[in-house]
């Protein structure tokens, strides 16, 4: 019989979820068994596998020690994993990391291993922060790969119900800053329900499955032939700026996909503002309790300003925008 307390990282998951990171060594159907036959309880009573279980409950689990250490979760080791992330700010229940251009921010094909959210596990993992038979850190939304700047991370179970209800709920803003074609003159607000495509592209549409989408943007500093913009994202759907922005006319500088070209897969912080990429960086959150979340521009997006003509003085202003002053 093994006995556990559930700790704070586990706290508002399910039952079933919990013990599936407890035991990996034993497939799904044989999680699902062990509850169905009352091999697990909660709090003294037989567990279902829906139970939201909460910090300090206990979970006992009727399996032999022997069998236990056979298929219980090893430590990860996360070997060859980079943990020098850039941490803007960490707390006990989250933290926020900068995203640089080209990376992941979780696995897609092709890519499993070098990928933000393994990146930070093993940042976590390495200072102690990190229980393996209990919570993975998770993202509350995601970046595209080829869009630098803010993503937050849940530390706990908790936090990763909360925090993704008030990003839910529009209690978290988002902001972009944008490096666009041509010249933005006045605010505004784009209104255009959008839909995914088989090639993957967000197009503006009116078909039956187009989502409402709320892009509004503000002009930084224009040079007259492209703009940098401030983008308030009031919806989150995919590919939402790059589509809202080339609708109006002014597509995103070097976007691939919107433009047509070559997309790049492979970036690093050395090749960056050479390779053909949109440039997007998400530099301001600004959490439900109103606490603000920067992330100055990176290296290569100031390199890129320069190189289109903006000042030093300029990139600096950029830099400090605050969306909050009229």
């Amino acid at each position: 019989m093994i006995e556990h307390e559930i700790t704070q990282m586990q706290a508002g998951k399910k039952v079933h979820r919990v013990v599936r990171q407890m035991l990996p060594g034993i497939p799904l159907s044989g999680i699902y068994k062990m509850i169905r036959t009352g091999r697990v309880k909660l709090n003294g009573k037989k567990a279902k596998p829906d139970q939201i279980v909460d910090t300090g409950d206990r979970l006992i689990l009727f399996i032999h020690r022997d069998d236990y250490e056979n298929v219980k979760k090893s430590p990860h080791k996360f070997s060859g994993i980079r943990t020098d992330i850039e941490v803007l700010e960490e707390t006990s229940d989250w933290l926020a990391v900068h995203k640089p251009a080209g990376v992941l921010t979780h696995g897609a094909a092709g890519e499993h291993k070098h990928t933000l959210v393994n990146q930070v596990a093993a940042y976590l993992y390495q200072k102690g922060d990190a229980d393996s038979d209990t919570y993975s850190p998770a993202p509350l939304h995601r970046l595209d790969r080829n869009t630098s700047g803010i993503v937050l991370f849940a530390k706990n179970g908790w936090a990763a119900k909360e925090i993704s209800r008030q990003i839910q709920n529009g209690q978290i803003e988002k902001y972009y800053i944008a490096l666009v074609h041509g010249e933005i003159k006045h605010r505004g607000s784009i209104q255009l329900a959008i839909s995914r495509r088989e090639n993957n592209r967000t197009v503006i549409s009116d078909a039956s499955d187009a989502r409402p989408a709320r892009t509004d943007f503000e002009p930084i500093v224009s040079n007259g032939k492209s703009t940098v913009v401030c983008l308030q994202l009031i919806t989150g759907r995919t590919h939402q700026i790059r589509a809202h922005m080339k609708h109006i006319g002014h597509a995103l500088v070097d976007d691939v996909k919107y433009q047509g070209g070559r997309a790049i897969r492979e970036l690093n912080n050395e090749n960056a503002d050479k390779a053909p990429h949109q440039w997007l960086h998400a530099f301001m959150l600004q959490m439900a309790d109103g606490h603000i979340v920067r992330d100055p521009l990176p290296k290569d997006f100031r390199n890129k300003l320069q190189k289109m003509g903006y000042s030093s003085f300029e990139i600096n202003e950029i830099d400090k925008y605050n969306p909050f002053s009229d």
